[in-house]
């Protein structure tokens, strides 16, 4: 099921701030240079700009932008356009990103007030996970079927536009974006910030029609809530939101089943210690007489850092293979221009450095791949790995370094794969060496990866499970585990 809305409709939309929003107006000759900028940006060093568009259909794409900005506009609607222009080019690590705006500008951004509600997108609706509104008929597994008299069809089509996924085949993935989930409080969710950008109103209650279990329709009104309050009535009553090595786990589930969730790969400006902890999470399980069988869960996973993914497979596989598949690695441009330098940052600074044109060639799809070089460095059987059956349960949100390790695990046949199909896509993902762009003007920053990880002859796919099993809206409501359960039921049909 591909949404894909036309940019030149979205274009003619018409922008409406709410009366309580901070106004902040971008005159047109500011937007023009932001564009610009972002422009020679995208077309000098993206290495995945004309992977799924040509150059003809980018230059459409921007021709309509400066268009749409030959009058004074509030910064949302910039903000709202270039979400939309970023998505296009369907890279998953290619978007505004609001963890990394400057503070001013994210207060004004992301002023309006959220549903008091935790959902998830499944099979194409919204269903609720948690109610923190004073109307307590709302329960688990209700659907949301109408938010302001605007169906959620309508709402998910938008929202798609702005929904960042890699390749044409993304949709599992650009779905599971719209979730507003509780990790995601730490930051910005999506539909926190995009459902206000597009359909403004007025006012801090939200009007609901909600669709319960039982087929009746009801309207609702609740109280909005900021990201902050929500948060803190879900860790009342729950306890702390788990993030970072917290979402890590390691428990024995009967006498032959270890089970280990990884739930993030990203440790950034953290001293916490994974290669001892992944270490010490494998000799516990060892240690344990007739453990045969683990099943490893990275679902709700983006990923983060490749080293971790390639740590975790040393301990189950019996041959050397590389975590970055059958990869090959390529830039757009061996040089940043000078003009650029200024509104880009890095973690590297020698990210930012020119590359001996010796060392690579122009390959077919346009870009400058290394010579003699394999994208990744090779994974070696750990001395003390686990040797029995390995499970790996896998979702649509598997779509950075997780995507590659459900791709090696099952292109290395190192066990079975249960779950729904990943995000990412085999014909190669863009990352690794990142650089964050400011445009000068708006201050919005964007997220601009500079590596593609080329595999040459793939097809436009995540990695299909061996055994697809899928969450229902019923499952939901329910707090079933499918996934888990299937892979319990397979393990006992061993035996």
């Amino acid at each position: 099921m591909k949404q894909i809305v036309i940019l030149g409709i979205l274009l003619a939309c018409t922008f409406v701030v709410g009366a309580s929003a901070q106004n902040h107006i971008l005159e047109p000759e500011k937007m023009k240079q932001d564009i610009a900028v972002l422009k020679q940006a995208l077309t000098t060093l993206h290495p995945g700009l004309y992977l799924y568009n040509t150059k003809e259909q980018f230059g459409k794409y921007f021709d309509d932008l400066e268009a749409s900005v030959r009058v004074p506009a509030d910064e949302r609607k910039f903000y709202l356009l270039l979400s939309q222009l970023t998505a296009r080019i369907k890279c998953g690590h290619t978007f505004p990103n609001p963890l990394n705006l400057d503070d001013d500008v994210a207060a004004r951004l992301f002023a309006g007030r959220s549903l008091p509600l935790y959902f998830v997108v499944v099979d194409g609706r919204i269903i609720v996970t948690n109610n923190y509104s004073e109307d307590a008929s709302i329960v688990r597994g209700d659907e949301i079927v109408a938010i302001n008299g605007i169906k959620t069809s309508r709402i998910i089509e938008k929202l798609l536009s702005v929904s960042r996924g890699d390749g044409n085949n993304s949709i599992g993935k650009r779905l599971s974006n719209l979730n507003v989930i509780p990790g995601e409080d730490y930051g910005h969710s999506l539909f926190d910030i995009y459902f206000p950008l597009f359909f403004p109103a007025s006012g801090e209650r939200f009007a609901l029609r909600i669709k319960h279990s039982n087929g009746k329709i009801v309207s609702a009104s609740v109280r909005g809530v900021s990201a902050d309050q929500r948060k803190a009535a879900f860790e009342k009553e729950f306890g702390p939101i788990a993030k970072s090595e917290q979402t890590w786990a390691a428990r024995t589930l009967n006498d032959s089943t270890a089970y280990l969730k990884f739930g993030t790969f990203s440790f950034w400006n953290s001293n916490y210690d994974w290669k001892t902890d992944i270490a010490n999470k494998f000799r516990d399980i060892r240690s344990k007489q007739g453990i045969k069988n683990l099943i490893i869960d990275i679902r709700g996973n983006e990923g983060g850092n490749g080293e971790i993914r390639d740590l975790i497979l040393s301990y189950i596989t019996p041959k050397q293979i590389r975590g970055e598949y059958d990869a090959k690695l390529c830039y757009r441009s061996l040089n940043v221009p000078d003009s650029l330098l200024p509104h880009l940052t890095t973690w590297d600074k020698h990210f930012k450095d020119p590359k001996d044109p010796g060392k690579y060639f122009m390959n077919e799809i346009g870009l400058y791949e290394k010579k003699d070089a394999e994208a990744s460095e090779p994974i070696f059987p750990a001395p003390d790995r686990f040797a029995g059956q390995v499970y790996l349960l896998t979702d649509a949100i598997n779509s950075s370094s997780t995507f590659d390790m459900a791709w090696a695990f099952q292109a290395n046949k190192l066990g079975i794969i249960i779950g729904e199909p990943t995000g990412g896509t085999k014909q190669g993902l863009n990352g690794g060496q990142m650089f964050f762009l400011t445009l000068p003007n708006s201050k919005f920053e964007i997220d601009l990866p500079i590596q593609h990880y080329y595999h040459k002859g793939y097809p436009d796919e995540g990695v299909i499970p061996e055994y697809v099993v899928r969450t229902s809206p019923d499952d939901i409501r329910d707090k079933r585990d499918r996934q888990m359960e299937f892979a319990l039921q397979l393990i006992a049909s061993k035996h």
